[in-house]
């Protein structure tokens, strides 16, 4: 080493698993390259601003292989501000086209994964005991009820994202990230007194704030035929 070469530091980085906002982006399996940017062009529009620089995972569904036409689809995405970075793919083949474009692949979800659990699955769940958490969930954490219900007695700050396997009570407001129905129990719900939130989601199924109503006070958040539903009181 030359005596004026400064000594570097060692450092080590952390691999964590995490839950993050993004975008599930399906092209039905009838539509061609053509139609699929008449239609990005048309879902822009509506809501371009909002969808800037939004991570996609993209998905084909119905279809046996991806098409030939999904580097240019990425072209097209990324030309829009989108930004892929995974697709839902089945086959090793799929996979190695996912590959050379430098996007992750992710498994296609099982067709039974939104599904209602039997009920016996549901009286099991009904006896596990919520999750009784008292004080504020700060920016960073992240609470899981594994099992069953999530009860917070206080409020869930930006940053924040708490989980359950069934439905989430905050009796303060919500600013963080809440997934209820983690494992596809649909008929969880979401409560909070006031809805602020970055993202909410039920079986897989989520809203961003964006697309949040009016309706913020008193919320309950429901997922009726595959999509979200949030009703509650104007704030005054």
């Amino acid at each position: 080493m030359r005596p004026d070469a400064k000594a570097v530091a060692p450092v080590s980085l952390n691999l964590k698993g995490s839950m993050t906002a993004h975008a599930l982006l399906q092209v039905p399996a009838e539509a061609d390259l053509q139609s699929a940017c008449q239609a990005l062009t048309t879902l822009l529009a509506e809501d371009g601003p909002a969808l800037q620089h939004t991570p996609c995972i993209l998905a084909f569904p119905e279809r046996d292989h991806l098409p030939d036409w999904l580097g240019d689809w990425v072209e097209q995405l990324r030309a829009a501000d989108l930004v892929p970075f995974a697709v839902q793919c089945g086959t090793e083949e799929d996979q190695q086209l996912t590959h050379s474009l430098g996007l992750a692949d992710m498994p296609v979800p099982e067709p039974s994964f939104r599904r209602p659990r039997p009920a016996h699955q549901a009286r099991m769940a009904a006896q596990v005991p919520p999750m009784v958490v008292r004080q504020q969930v700060r920016s960073g954490q992240q609470i899981y009820a594994q099992g069953g219900d999530l009860v917070i007695m206080a409020s869930v700050s930006a940053g924040a994202e708490v989980m359950a396997d069934g439905h989430i009570h905050i009796h303060g407001d919500l600013r963080g990230r809440a997934l209820a129905g983690v494992k596809g129990h649909q008929e969880a719900r979401i409560y909070c007194r006031r809805l602020d939130g970055e993202l909410v989601a039920i079986a897989g199924v989520y809203m961003m704030q964006e697309q949040f109503p009016e309706q913020r006070d008193q919320v309950e958040v429901s997922l009726e035929n595959d999509q979200l539903a949030i009703t509650g009181s104007t704030a005054r």
